[in-house]
């Protein structure tokens, strides 16, 4: 039997890789400047694609932050489990849009 008072330790990068991660599929100002142009043109039907969008958008982020906290791995381990060498790329590709 284990003592009740055992503390946990919690690892803060995990949730600091999936805030990153979260934050590299963030919409860019160039999106937000083209939905524009393109809302003014086609209102109403424009308007739904950008509703479906972000819908979309939230279910990937929610997926994400799931995968990441119920494996307790970073965002690079993880992709490096799906595909071996995938963690790198991500985290290069990241590297180079930041």
């Amino acid at each position: 039997m284990e003592p009740k008072d055992k503390k946990v330790k919690f690892d803060w990068s995990l949730l600091l890789g999936a805030a990153f991660l979260m934050a590299t599929s963030s919409i860019g100002p160039g999106f937000l400047t083209q939905t524009t142009v393109f809302t003014q043109k086609l209102m109403a039907s424009f308007g739904f694609v950008i509703l479906i969008s972000i819908i979309l958008d939230v279910g990937a982020q929610l997926n994400v932050w799931r995968v990441i906290g119920v494996s307790g791995k970073r965002g690079q381990e993880v992709a490096n489990m799906v595909l071996p060498g995938l963690g790198y790329l991500v985290s290069v590709l990241i590297v180079m849009a930041v």
